[in-house]
């Protein structure tokens, strides 16, 4: 077993194995999690990929090897691993019956007993009072880069190396030069001239080999990190809570662009000039050898660009922070001029926001300016030392020429050499600009990956229970920098089976219900839970298993009808699609399509009515199947027609599964069993449906609800 190509099965088929050892641990894990986590871990051996692959799905455990002769019945489930097979250990068997083991693929015959079981193994739990207290002290972020750094640590000495090497190889040309004015020229000693330039030339070439070598490891190498990064940068974004996270989605869009800010640190460029810096100390030596006093001109060079530096370092940061806070501002109105054209042109408010914007755009120019220009001055002040400081080599060099101390041919040397420690030394100023442009984009980004995350890996809870109860214990939710209480609810509990309708006015707390019943918002205070388990602990693939959640505004993304309708899910097949949207009523409309399938969604589903794209959300949701249906007003953009078909879908659902809808339609209340009616965040009714009746339009107070025992009327609209 030693080609992980050809000694592991199909991922499909690792994906299942992987999907069934979990739930037989007590853990859940998606087909889709586990097949984007087996194609993430590329390993040598398919041991090494199997242990890479547990890990990332589950945080802290892993898998360790154990003879067969020496596995304990306690050990399994374990795995057990074949020629080109996975399989799963679940009874060692006895004299009288043979181990069980189920196979991915399937062999046609018996196959060898293993030799070796490899049992997955639960991290240890450690007290709190025994954490590392320094453990947060870098952020989110700053633990990425670091990781990811270190994960290459042995390239990057390989690179150092090869620096240290080209390095010694720059000294060849000074002492060059000085062998032939000092020997040489004075005997035209024309042999020792073409053994020398040979020797330079070759060290020449070697030193070409060199770079390019060093130029290509480190191009390859930072581009897997910065596509490593970038990948979980994203990842990291969409795990953020949704009502956690900065409000103004333009702008946070800009907040992650900075990321760039901080990749221009580790280009090749940039780590070239951070590698040859160290070696300024090197070439002064040689200097101080060679001329004696002609030393103290680069020294006091390189503390005249570090005063540089510093001094130009405080005042170019306050100005670059406040030149990228206002691109930041004026990103967020981008995004929001652009994502609202169709509101503003039909308000007529382009006039307003050419205002706003050109006010943003002379803020983002009058901070742009002054970082230009403090950074221009600071070059311009570091090029004219660097050229005074030539022209005092040349001086003091003459002087120790006189006092005997130099030669022709070492000030030569000295020359070049100073030359070449002056022109690393100008680097320090754009280097610790471009460090203080990173290290506030890095703050940022710190800032924004500390918000509330799903993406939790203590979050691991799951049940295999399939009849799952819903309930609200002292749940308060408050929308981020609100003061006010969106909803209050001291109890509520949902049985597995019930129908609820939910009924209330606009502002009530029908739609925030819902999001907190589907752990797409998180409640100020209190516990959502779900099956007994506090959705806050449970693993997020398997909350978005359980539970369909159907938005008012069903959001489409750019790609092709099929794309959407199988977003997040395991490829269904292509008759299940048919069978979905000829449920939904989508069907005509697709087999009139050409493309079928295939149509083409642009962005954000336009080119679609809303009654489209609810039914293209509502066929997703017969393709997950979940056993709890939340529908925040599903038929708000339907006909009659379609609006029948809906229930009627609904109606046909397992007697088991909760449904839960928002409405303020009549003809809902014979799909629900329970009624709760909402007012200012709080419930006000809760009742069983058949004594509820909502009035009809023909009625003066359109859409009342009133019950058979305490009449209460309500306005209810949307949520």
């Amino acid at each position: 077993m030693t080609d992980v190509n050809d000694s592991i099965p199909r991922a499909e088929l690792v994906s299942e194995a992987l999907r069934k050892m979990a739930g037989l641990r007590g853990l859940h894990v998606s087909l889709r999690e586990a097949a984007n986590a087996w194609r993430d871990v590329p390993h040598r051996t398919a041991q090494g990929r199997l242990a890479a692959t547990w890990a990332l799905l589950f945080p802290g455990h892993g898998i360790e090897r154990v003879p067969m002769d020496r596995a304990h019945p306690s050990q399994l489930p374990a795995w057990v691993l074949d020629a080109d097979r996975l399989g799963i250990l679940k009874d060692l068997g006895d004299t009288q019956k043979p181990p069980q083991i189920d196979w991915y693929p399937k062999p046609d015959g018996d196959l060898p007993m293993p030799e070796v079981v490899w049992v997955p193994v639960t991290p240890t739990a450690i007290p709190t009072d025994d954490l590392n207290v320094n453990a947060e002290r870098r952020g989110p972020a700053t633990r990425a880069i670091v990781a990811a750094f270190r994960a290459h640590s042995g390239v990057f000495l390989n690179v150092a190396l090869v620096t240290l090497i080209i390095n010694f190889i720059a000294i060849i040309g000074p002492l060059f030069a000085m062998q032939v004015y000092d020997r040489v020229v004075p005997n035209l000693a024309y042999a020792t001239l073409w053994v020398l330039a040979a020797g330079v030339l070759l060290a020449y070439g070697f030193d070409l080999i060199l770079k390019m070598a060093r130029m290509r490891i480190l191009e390859r190498t930072t581009r897997r990190i910065d596509e490593a990064l970038s990948l979980h940068f994203f990842d990291q974004v969409l795990g953020l809570k949704v009502d956690r996270r900065p409000p103004r989605v333009g702008s946070l869009v800009a907040q992650v662009r900075d990321y760039e800010a901080i990749k221009n640190v580790f280009t090749s460029s940039t780590l070239f000039a951070l590698a040859d810096l160290p070696f300024v100390v090197l070439f002064i030596a040689i200097v101080w050898m060679i001329g004696g006093a002609v030393v103290w001109v680069p020294i006091v060079f390189f503390i005249v660009c570090l005063v540089i530096a510093v001094a130009a370092y405080l005042p170019i940061q306050r100005a670059l922070r406040d030149h990228k806070d206002e691109m930041t501002r004026r990103q967020g109105l981008l995004f929001e001029a652009v994502a609202g054209t169709e509101r503003i042109k039909s308000l007529g408010g382009e006039a307003s926001f050419d205002d706003h914007w050109h006010r943003a755009t002379r803020a983002v120019n009058r901070h742009g300016e002054r970082v230009q220009s403090r950074i221009t001055t600071s070059q311009f002040v570091t090029q004219f030392f660097q050229q005074s400081s030539f022209v005092a080599i040349i001086i003091v060099g003459v002087t120790q020429i006189e006092a005997g101390v130099l030669s022709m041919g070492g000030l030569i040397a000295t020359t070049m050499l100073s030359t070449r420690a002056l022109s690393a030394t100008a680097g320090i100023t754009p280097l610790l600009l471009s460090w203080g442009s990173a290290r506030y984009a890095l703050e940022i980004l710190n800032q924004l990956f500390r918000c509330p995350s799903d993406q939790d890996d203590a979050r691991q809870a799951s049940t295999q229970d399939l009849n799952l109860a819903l309930s609200l214990q002292s749940v308060r939710y408050q929308y981020l920098g609100d003061q006010s209480v969106t909803l209050d609810v001291p109890a509520l509990n949902i049985d597995p089976g019930e129908r609820i309708a939910v009924l209330g006015a606009n502002g009530s707390g029908k739609s925030t219900m819902l999001k907190l019943l589907a752990g797409i918002a998180t409640p100020t205070a209190g516990e959502v839970r779900i099956g007994g388990l506090d959705m806050q602990h449970c693993r997020p693939s398997w909350l978005r298993e359980r539970i369909g959640y159907l938005p008012q505004d069903v959001q489409l993304f750019s790609g092709t009808l099929e794309e959407n309708l199988t977003l997040g899910l395991a490829r269904p097949p292509e008759t299940d699609i048919r069978s979905a949207l000829r449920a939904s009523g989508l069907l005509g409309a697709v087999e009139r399509h050409p493309l079928g399938l295939n149509l083409p969604i642009r962005e954000g589903g336009s080119g679609l009515s809303g009654g489209q794209r609810q039914l293209v959300g509502l066929t997703r949701l017969l393709l997950q199947q979940p056993r709890i249906w939340l529908l925040d007003e599903p038929s708000a953009s339907l006909d009659n027609e379609a609006e029948e078909r809906l229930i009627a879908v609904l109606g046909k659902l397992p007697a088991s599964y909760i449904i839960i809808f928002t409405t303020h339609r009549p003809v809902w209340l014979k799909l629900a069993s329970r009624v709760l009616a909402l007012e200012n965040g709080a419930i006000k009714i809760d009742q069983p449906a058949e004594k509820i009746r909502i009035g009809t339009a023909r009625k003066p107070t359109p859409h009342a609800i009133n019950t058979t025992d305490k009449p209460k009327k309500l306005s209810p609209s949307s949520p």
